[in-house]
């Protein structure tokens, strides 16, 4: 797949540049066509909403050219984009970000992080009734997601106090979107653990008769609405962002709030979780951030001027590439349907407890951007 994903940038990239194809303007000719063709396919084979239905995975036949669509769609996107940077890269415009080298305390929680992928592939294959009591309720996968949430409120909540109080707008809109991000990480952790009710005990409330799993919790109202949501958000916060701000094209009404967007390392690393698919891999919002994120690590390589970075990429498209293929492959081993969006959420957890760190990181930090211009012209390989 890394061969055949490099193949798909090595021959476009010529044609579209001599065709002078370009960011944002043919992105978004490109989304408007392929958007229009999309909903003809979905409603064709799904009646457009049975496709967000869980279910096993479908590979073949009809469903397998409307996957291979998904990564016409995701190649072209990414190649459009990953164009732009390129053209700035040569203009010497391209902020280096990218070879912005992690630190050594970041290389161990990425191994770290990678052998409990493999130990979860591992326990997948080898011993499905574990891989399932881990996902468990109150066992390991969902008590850690909801700590690391609170763990990520807290960090926030401690910064707040490190801002220097004054009256620019920019500090208060700062320290609005610390408590902002501070009050939504807390309401995710307690929404996990049912707020404590497990544990104090206590009846859900009749108004709570229709949850879904008779608990003390709104997400139950609605499972798949929000399990889509909850996932499509962490993609474009955890993913999209951190590339569009790698690759210099993020929008202009972003620009000024880099300090709340992730770096290279919250990127790779948060990625894992678009991997741990299998009850949900039919629907469309779970095959195309798993197909955008691939090019989007390709397209890392490629801009990418140290070696040593290079290599960390394409360790997490293998990553990538494996987690989904052993799913795909032995998913239908897993004792419940659900395990694999159990550790899915997990992952997320995980990713935003990055995140806040690395919003922390960029405020006692500070982002000089005007000392990182266009490293990556004067990087040695």
């Amino acid at each position: 797949m890394l061969c055949a994903s490099a193949g798909l940038i090595y021959a476009f990239e010529p044609l579209m540049m001599t065709l002078k194809l370009s960011f944002p303007k043919h992105f978004w000719l490109s989304l408007c066509f392929f958007t229009i063709v999309f909903f003809l396919i979905e409603i064709s084979l799904y009646g457009l909403v049975d496709s967000l239905k869980e279910g096993t995975p479908e590979l073949f036949g009809i469903y397998a050219l409307r996957s291979l669509f998904f990564i016409i769609i995701s190649a072209v996107l990414i190649l459009l984009i990953h164009l732009h940077a390129v053209q700035k890269q040569q203009q010497n415009q391209l902020i280096g970000w990218i070879d912005q080298r992690w630190s050594k305390s970041q290389k161990k929680t990425a191994l770290g992080t990678l052998f409990f992928v493999l130990l979860s592939i591992v326990f997948l294959v080898l011993d499905p009734a574990l891989f399932s009591y881990l996902a468990h309720e109150d066992i390991f996968i969902e008590p850690l997601s909801a700590f690391l949430f609170l763990a990520g409120a807290a960090i926030f909540l401690r910064q707040v106090g490190n801002v220097p109080r004054s009256n620019s707008p920019q500090k208060k809109w700062l320290i609005t979107g610390l408590y902002i991000l501070a009050g939504i990480f807390f309401v995710i952790a307690m929404e996990e653990v049912s707020w404590l009710q497990r544990v104090v005990e206590f009846e859900t409330p009749d108004a709570f008769a229709l949850n879904k799993q008779g608990e003390f919790n709104i997400h139950n109202f609605a499972t798949g609405m929000f399990e889509y949501a909850f996932y499509s958000g962490a993609f474009v916060c955890l993913v999209v962002l951190p590339f569009l701000h790698l690759t210099s094209v993020i929008p202009k009404y972003l620009q000024g709030l880099e300090i709340f967007i992730g770096d290279s390392f919250t990127l790779c690393l948060s990625s894992i979780f678009i991997a741990y698919n299998y009850d949900l891999w039919n629907a469309f919002p779970t095959q195309i951030p798993y197909f955008m994120t691939l090019f989007m690590l390709v397209s890392l390589v490629f801009l990418s001027r140290q070696r040593q970075m290079q290599n960390i990429f394409i360790a997490f498209f293998i990553m990538l590439l494996m987690t989904q293929i052993s799913f795909l492959t032995v998913g239908h081993n897993m004792p419940r349907l659900w395990d694999a969006t159990e550790y899915k959420e997990g992952f997320i957890a995980f990713g935003f407890f990055l995140y806040a760190l690395n919003v922390r990181r960029n405020l006692l930090q500070g982002i000089d951007y005007q000392s990182v211009k266009a490293t990556t012209a004067s990087t040695k390989a």
